[in-house]
């Protein structure tokens, strides 16, 4: 029985600190999928990224009040690269995207069948027992749905530790105003932040 009730209590400390991350790992997934498997549109974009600023350089070097044919002829030359660049930029943010949203999704929908699968396995089985004088007219609430009265129900017990893991967690996350103090980029003067000079 601590067996469990301790492997049920690390699966509720995973999936506790799985919960808020999903678009983190999926972009972490992304990342070192593209660093394993690089795709043609990247390759275009760092061609495209190289002539853009060439064809910037070139548009700054001609005077559009002395030679006007010219220079209108790099500005179109200039915006029809931008347009290519700035189309498969988009693109490439929209399969990003797309992955992201697959992976955090998947990633939620895993984390409840575990829950749910894990809840239908020990159905019955109580986590520990409670002294009827502790809790009084809440023993039920703690076995529900299926466990024996007096007892703590898995169901209960799993999602008491993912709160209290939770709630633990964002004790030691520091606020954005400590997170910018801590940076160097605003101290704290009283109750207004200032700029460091």
């Amino acid at each position: 029985m601590t067996t469990v009730l301790i492997a049920i209590f690390i699966l509720a400390a995973a999936l506790a600190l799985l919960d808020g991350n999903h678009s983190t790992i999926g972009t972490w997934l992304f990342g070192i999928l593209r660093a394993i498997i690089p795709s043609a549109r990247s390759a275009q974009i760092a061609k495209l990224k190289i002539d853009l600023i060439d064809a910037k350089r070139s548009l700054n070097a001609i005077s559009a009040q002395d030679e006007f044919a010219k220079w209108a002829k790099e500005r179109r030359k200039h915006d029809k690269i931008d347009s290519e660049y700035a189309t498969l930029v988009k693109s490439q943010t929209s399969e990003k995207a797309t992955f992201v949203s697959n992976v955090s999704w998947s990633l939620w929908g895993v984390g409840w069948i575990i829950q749910l699968a894990v809840i239908f396995v020990y159905l019955r089985t109580p986590m520990f027992y409670v002294p009827h004088s502790f809790v009084g007219p809440f023993a039920r609430m703690l076995a529900a749905p299926f466990a024996p009265k007096g007892s703590v129900s898995v169901s209960f017990w799993l999602f008491s530790s993912k709160s209290f893991i939770k709630k633990t967690v964002s004790l030691f996350k520091p606020s954005l105003i400590v997170q910018t103090a801590i940076s160097g980029a605003v101290k704290t003067d009283g109750t207004k932040l200032v700029k460091v000079e």
